[in-house]
């Protein structure tokens, strides 16, 4: 799968020590400038830095069109701005799970993912044998997941 993301499933992947899993669904993941520069260079000694920095299979991408970025909703960080603008402009699916960005994706008709696809591929590939404990994995690291969803998704892959 190729995808565009922006920082906060990448964060909470690697803060749980994780990326080896997105990365086993995700063979290809494009980040503009502002999420290299929020995870690399502001998030330097952090988690996710180096390994963001040094992974093969993350591709730092320009934006052809900047200002596409900026015509969008100040209420979006500039990594979430730049990160839908890319999806749209290398016409892939966009990896985020931060509400406000996902409804922006959707009024631009945006096919979007979250981190919970993610790990529903990784269970369907066989990366991963159950989603549950990587999902505590996740939230202990930081991620959050409202109760209702996380139940209504356990339930939906077997695991409640």
């Amino acid at each position: 799968m190729r995808l565009v993301s922006n920082s906060g499933p990448i964060l909470s992947f690697a803060r749980a020590n994780r990326l080896d899993a997105l990365n086993a669904v995700v063979v290809e993941l494009f980040i503009p400038e502002a999420v290299y520069d929020d995870i690399v260079i502001a998030g330097q000694g952090k988690a996710g830095a180096r390994e963001v920095a040094d992974a093969g299979w993350i591709r730092r991408t320009h934006l052809t069109d900047t200002s596409s970025a900026d015509r969008l909703s100040l209420r979006l960080h500039a990594g979430e701005r730049q990160a839908i603008a890319l999806a749209r402009e290398l016409k892939l699916p966009l990896l985020v799970d931060e509400r406000e960005a996902r409804k922006v994706a959707s009024a631009l008709g945006l096919t979007f993912l979250g981190s919970l696809r993610i790990l529903r591929e990784a269970k369907r590939l066989g990366v991963i044998t159950e989603i549950k404990p990587l999902v505590h994995e996740l939230t202990s690291a930081g991620m959050y997941i409202s109760d209702v969803i996380l139940h209504n998704f356990l339930r939906e892959v077997g695991e409640s």
